[in-house]
């Protein structure tokens, strides 16, 4: 049985992207209503936003979130207030598709997404050599299906 963890840096660049989508946020609702008053209550309300989700939800979610192998299916963990399990067999996958975004060898944004009869089970924040293992396997399940 194989486990496959997050990539490293992926919780920092996600909390990063939050961080700024907030500031533009900020900047157009400054742009757009010049008043000073709706501004510091618009940075207010985003600040009491993304605190919690930067410093609270992310650390949970990415320390509850893992992947087990077995060579026959792959079963998914995930969760921060209810915990999450999905199991796919590899034998039942029909396709598979790949996403990597920009710079995803040192951000972590790679996505592997499996999809079987009637769902799809979506890998995420893996590494790069972690995704390319289980879409090899996956597609070694099918070739030897008869």
């Amino acid at each position: 049985m194989k486990k496959f963890f997050p990539h490293k840096n992926a919780s920092f660049y996600l909390k990063l992207s939050v961080i700024i989508a907030a500031v533009l946020i900020w900047a157009v609702i400054t742009l757009y209503i010049p008043y000073g008053r709706v501004s510091l209550i618009a940075a207010i309300v985003l600040g009491l936003m993304v605190l919690p989700v930067d410093f609270v939800y992310f650390p949970l979610y990415f320390r509850s979130l893992y992947y087990e192998s077995d060579g026959v299916s792959i079963t998914k963990h995930s969760g921060v207030f209810m915990k999450f399990t999905k199991a796919v067999e590899y034998s039942a996958v029909q396709y598979t598709a790949s996403v990597d975004t920009p710079f995803s060898a040192r951000t972590g944004f790679n996505f592997a997404v499996l999809f079987v009869y009637g769902g799809q089970l979506r890998l995420s924040f893996l590494s790069k050599e972690d995704t390319a293992e289980i879409l090899s396997l996956a597609a070694e399940k099918r070739r030897h299906e008869p």
